[in-house]
C-alpha cells in the first residue's frame, strides 16, 4: 500500500474505532432504560417536534434506521407506552405518531444519561474549528 492510499485507510479505520466507542458509550448508558440508540434517536425527533405528532414517513427520514426497521421499533416503543401511534384525524392514510408523557420523561432521562456518559468528549479534545471541519468533512462523505 502506497503512502497515498493508507492515509486513507487509516482515516477509515479511525472513523469505525471512534464510532464504535462512541456507540459502546451510548450502549452502556442506555442499558438502564431497555432503550437502543436507534430508539432514544426516534424519541429524540417526537420530543423535537412535540406536541405535534410526526408522520411515520416524517419520522422514518429523519431517524438513523433502514426503513424495515422502523415498524419494529415502533412496535417496541408503543408497547413500553412511550410513544402513541393513531390514524390522522385529517388523511387516513397518514399515521402520526407522538410522544407519551412516559416517553418524553424516559427520553429526558436516557438523553442526559448518554450525555453524561460521552462527557465533554468533544469539547476537551477538539476545538470548535475542529468540531466545524470535522462536521464539514463528514457532511461531504455522505452527501
Amino acid at each position: 500500500m502506497d503512502d497515498s492510499n493508507s492515509i486513507y485507510a487509516l482515516a477509515y479505520f479511525n472513523l469505525l474505532k471512534t464510532g464504535g466507542w462512541i456507540e459502546e458509550k451510548v450502549k452502556e448508558a442506555l442499558k438502564p432504560f431497555g432503550l437502543t440508540h436507534a430508539q432514544l434517536n426516534t424519541l429524540y425527533v417526537l420530543f423535537e417536534n412535540a406536541p405535534a405528532p410526526v408522520s411515520a414517513n416524517d419520522l422514518k427520514k429523519k431517524i438513523l434506521v433502514s426503513n424495515p426497521d422502523v415498524t419494529r421499533l415502533l412496535d417496541r416503543l408503543v408497547k413500553k407506552n412511550f410513544v402513541l401511534r393513531e390514524t390522522c384525524p385529517e388523511n387516513r392514510r397518514k399515521i402520526d405518531i407522538s410522544l407519551t408523557v412516559i416517553g418524553s420523561i424516559i427520553f429526558t432521562k436516557a438523553h442526559l444519561a448518554t450525555k453524561q456518559a460521552l462527557g465533554n468528549f468533544f469539547e476537551d479534545n477538539i476545538s470548535e474549528a475542529e468540531a466545524t471541519e470535522m462536521r464539514r468533512i463528514l457532511h461531504k462523505i455522505i452527501k
